[in-house]
């Protein structure tokens, strides 16, 4: 582990090409002499607890907060920094009055479970916040230290944490956006345009990079148009609509680089390039309209990328935003809801371990309830096997770092070690949970080993019994909600998808509808409603399916369905909520997309008018995209040899059903 820190380390010292990285250069050693400082202070002066509650602090604030542009981040700063303060320092008192922490721990993992239905951003603040919330209330750190110290530490590794994020992004601080927006142009696949629209949002919606991500959308839509007619022509068509598609790729790689650029003096011959021409050379022939659209993408972003107009674009409405949260809450806060049951089964499991945690009072068990929730994986549902595999993953590590702490001197210095390097290794932090409560538990397991006066053999063997008791507690406990709680153990994957789709496609008729001047505001929430409950089921679907080559083939093609439903669903949302101008201008998206869902397989591009504004051009060639993956998605889940032909037939009811 320490060799691994000490490449990052040298890693983040230099760039690719050797020079000197100021940005990383000044992180890096920031983060390096506060560990080694904080270290010695804590020996000399008898202060490591009030270290490491400094130390987890900062790792917590840039894990929750951290991952987009220094504007989006200090927002997120401003209010999940305080939260997550407060309880590093009030969550150790809170031992003496167990009624309250055992509430607060299960308040927690509770939101913590349910956040995902907002989005990507708050699964990671729910996350980490219930981690931050096990690690300050159940592992005994700081629990002998006075209230004033510990807000003391929290605060300064708040600051410390807010210094590093500023240092590292003062610079350039729309850096991270301009890079989420330029990887519409090289990353294909559903929802790469709704994560980057956003982090535009989020940085102030600058026109220049909402004109890129209309013009890349756009491109993006087309592009998907010529695969999907690719696959219907005949050989030479076909090989032909591929090259042209090929050479647009190539071309979007070069606008992608001017795009990440902090600044554009103009743009190289190769992405001024017409990829149709390219592709014929010089000769003429008839081409599908979808290669104009490719072209239209182009010249958009072209002059996007050229004019960089750093004017906010038309913002979002609130009443649209507060309309999706409670069609959200409606949703999810029902025993229909396979969120809802997952989030009560964790919920129940951490429950029936805190009390064990306090009926022990011993600190060898700080490890139960991390080791629980390493299994349980309250932000993401998963299926028995995936738990078991958990397990023995947390046991085996727990009895594999004991031992190291019984055999190796100086395993003190693991501590600040891990925490070094979760700070170097945020965004390894935010992808993966998983490493995040492998290295609190390494960090709980260490420092208490050292507190405690007892023969390290024997600590060794409290602490990975107490882990192994947590695990066992969440296989019980998970397995026997599965039994109880509405829902079925063995996923129906079929009939999941044919009822998401047709839940998007309702919302997606209520909304052409109420564009056509129909009064359907209560018919439109529940629309959403029931739309956004079946593509969040069907999105924690793939983790129930294990084991052979082809429940895995079911697997990756249902989480592709899924995905490219999700998008559509917040496109056709997002719209649902513009003003009604907007919304006329988008209804040859929404048409073409109904069509497509409908079963028709001839797909065009939106008729756009290019004055619009971004937004409404983005959602409008995005739902197109979207659909277009969600449609050959359909096919390799419902397993039919011959796409675009038959699969609507069978699942798509014209009769209405009251949506509940």
């Amino acid at each position: 582990m320490a060799v691994s820190l000490m490449k990052d380390v040298y890693r983040r010292l230099a760039t690719r090409t050797g020079a000197p990285d100021p940005r990383q250069h000044q992180y890096t050693t920031m983060v390096v002499v506060a560990a080694v400082a904080a270290t010695v202070a804590g020996w000399v002066f008898d202060l490591r607890t009030l270290g490491l509650v400094a130390g987890l602090t900062a790792v917590f604030a840039l894990v929750g907060a951290g991952g987009q542009s220094l504007r989006a981040d200090l927002h997120r700063f401003a209010w999940f920094v305080p939260a997550v303060t407060l309880v590093m320092a009030v969550g150790p008192l809170l031992r003496s009055v167990p009624v309250l922490a055992g509430l607060l721990v299960a308040a927690v993992v509770f939101g913590a479970g349910m956040l995902p239905a907002l989005g990507e951003h708050y699964r990671l603040v729910g996350q980490t916040f219930a981690a931050a919330t096990l690690v300050s209330t159940t592992t005994g750190i700081g629990t002998d230290q006075p209230a004033a110290l510990l807000f003391a530490a929290a605060g300064a590794g708040a600051l410390f944490a807010l210094a590093l994020r500023v240092i590292i992004g003062l610079s350039d601080p729309t850096r991270w956006t301009r890079n989420a927006v330029a990887l519409t142009l090289t990353e294909p696949g559903p929802g790469v345009v709704e994560r980057a629209a956003t982090a535009w949002r989020n940085d102030g919606a600058a026109t220049w990079l909402g004109q890129v991500l209309a013009g890349a959308s756009r491109f993006r839509a087309a592009r998907e148009t010529l695969l999907a007619q690719a696959g219907r022509a005949d050989r030479a068509e076909a090989e032909q609509l591929r090259r042209i598609v090929a050479e647009a790729d190539r071309i979007a790689s070069e606008l992608a680089v001017s795009v990440r650029a902090k600044a554009c003096t103009g743009l190289p011959p190769e992405a001024r390039r017409d990829p149709a021409a390219a592709v014929l050379e010089g000769g003429r022939q008839e081409l599908p309209t979808a290669v104009r659209g490719i072209n239209q993408g182009l010249d958009r972003i072209r002059a996007a990328v050229q004019e960089r107009s750093e004017i906010s674009a038309t913002p979002e409405a609130r009443i649209g935003r507060w309309e999706r949260a409670k069609g959200a809450a409606k949703a999810h806060l029902s025993l229909r809801s396979s969120l809802f049951r997952h989030a009560l089964r964790c919920t129940l499991a951490v429950g029936a371990g805190m009390v064990i945690v306090l009926l022990l009072s011993d600190p060898s068990a700080s490890t139960l309830l991390l080791g629980l929730y390493v299994v349980l994986q309250p932000a993401a549902r998963d299926s028995m096997t995936g738990a078991l595999e958990r397990t023995g993953g947390a046991v085996l590590g727990v009895v594999a770092l004991a031992v190291v702490i019984t055999l190796v001197p100086g395993t003190f210095l693991f501590v600040p070690l891990v925490i070094m390097g979760m700070m170097l290794r945020a965004d390894r932090m935010r992808s993966d949970y998983q490493v995040l409560l492998g290295a609190l538990i390494t960090v709980t397991v260490v420092h208490q080993a050292m507190e405690l006066g007892r023969p390290l053999a024997n600590v060794a063997i409290s602490f990975a019994g107490n882990t192994a008791v947590g695990a066992a507690i969440a296989l019980i406990v998970g397995y026997v909600s599965y039994l109880v709680l509405p829902g079925s153990v063995v996923p129906n994957v079929r009939g999941s998808v044919r009822s998401t789709v047709w839940a998007v496609s309702e919302l997606l008729r209520s909304v052409r509808a109420a564009g056509r001047g129909a009064d359907l505001r209560e018919a439109l929430q529940s629309a959403h409603v029931l739309a956004l409950r079946r593509t969040q089921d069907l999105l924690g679907m793939p983790a129930l399916i294990d084991g052979t080559a082809a429940e895995t083939e079911d697997r990756e093609a249902t989480r592709d369905a899924a995905i490219a439903l999700d998008a559509l669903r917040q496109d056709v949302a997002s719209l649902a909520f513009r003003p009604e101008k907007e919304r006329a201008v988008a209804t040859p998206a929404l048409q073409a997309v109904d069509a497509l869902l409908g079963g028709k397989h001839e797909a065009r591009i939106p008729d756009v008018p290019t004055g619009s504004a971004p937004a409404t051009e983005l959602l409008a060639s995005s739902m197109l995209e979207n659909a277009l993956h969600a449609r050959g998605a359909i096919d390799r889940a419902l397993g039919h040899d011959d796409p675009w032909k038959s699969y609507t037939v069978s699942f798509v009811r014209p009769e209405r059903h009251r949506i509940r």
